[in-house]
Parts: C-alpha cells; sequence; structure tokens
C-alpha cells in the first residue's frame, strides 16, 4: 500500500504511452510519468518512488528523491509567498506549502526555514509547519 508523502516500493500494474501505472493499494492506481521511466521498468517489477498529489490533488510518483518526506524536518528555501502562504522548494516537480497559519513569523522568498511535513487530515494535502509541537507526545 502506497504512503502519501514517503518514498515507497510499488508494484508496476500497467504501461502506458504517457508512463506506467503502480499498485497504490488503496490509492488505486498511481501514475508514474512518463520522463521518470527507464529501460528496465516493466510490469510486474517493484520500484521505489515517492509518492505526493499533483496539481488536481491526485496521487503521483516520482523517481525524484524530495528533501524530506512526511514526519521529518527540513531547511527548506521559500520560493514564493502567495495567498495561500509560502511555497518552499522541496527537491521535486512541486513546492510544499507552509499556510500562513503554520507559520511562526511571516516567511520571506528566497530566505530558508526549517520546516516539519505532515499530512494534513482535512485535505489529505501534503504541508509544512514552524509549529510542529502537536505531531509529538509530551
Amino acid at each position: 500500500m502506497a504512503e502519501l508523502g514517503k518514498i515507497n516500493k510499488l508494484t508496476i500494474v500497467k504501461s502506458v504511452d504517457f508512463g506506467l501505472y503502480l499498485d497504490g493499494g488503496e490509492y488505486g492506481e498511481i501514475l508514474l510519468p512518463k520522463r521518470y521511466v527507464t529501460p528496465d521498468m516493466v510490469p510486474g517489477s517493484v520500484i521505489e518512488v515517492f509518492v505526493y498529489l499533483d496539481g488536481e490533488e491526485r496521487p503521483i510518483a516520482t523517481t525524484l528523491k524530495p528533501l524530506a518526506q512526511v514526519g521529518e524536518f527540513a531547511y527548506l528555501k521559500v520560493k514564493a509567498v502567495e495567498r495561500a502562504g509560502a511555497f518552499l522548494e522541496w527537491g521535486i516537480m512541486k513546492d510544499i506549502l507552509v499556510p500562513f497559519r503554520e507559520q511562526r513569523s511571516p516567511m520571506q522568498a528566497g530566505k530558508s526555514y526549517v520546516v516539519y511535513l505532515y499530512v494534513d487530515k482535512l485535505t489529505d494535502r501534503i504541508l509544512a509547519t514552524q509549529k510542529p509541537e502537536r505531531f509529538f507526545k509530551k
């Protein structure tokens, strides 16, 4: 079964013109886009991929390794600050959001900050926070 925001070992289910579909368990088939496919990746093989949500909130896989996974801390650089919050460079095609409510003080583009990555239980989105206390037992 695939874990969102983590590196997973998933089985290739089928090959299509635009990539491979992987067995994502409860997430169903997860696309690995063609740009990450190598000739040795064939149906039945198990490959290591990072699973996250694309721009349309669908699970997608990449062979790129993020700078941090869910449950980890990282020192990441702010790429942009927009209406939803700060977007940090994450080492994959998608940036990670730190909503304003999760910032200790307003983040600034070009600066780096220590953040903790988590999956938001309400939206199932991977987010980052500067306020990780609630994730640890006292």
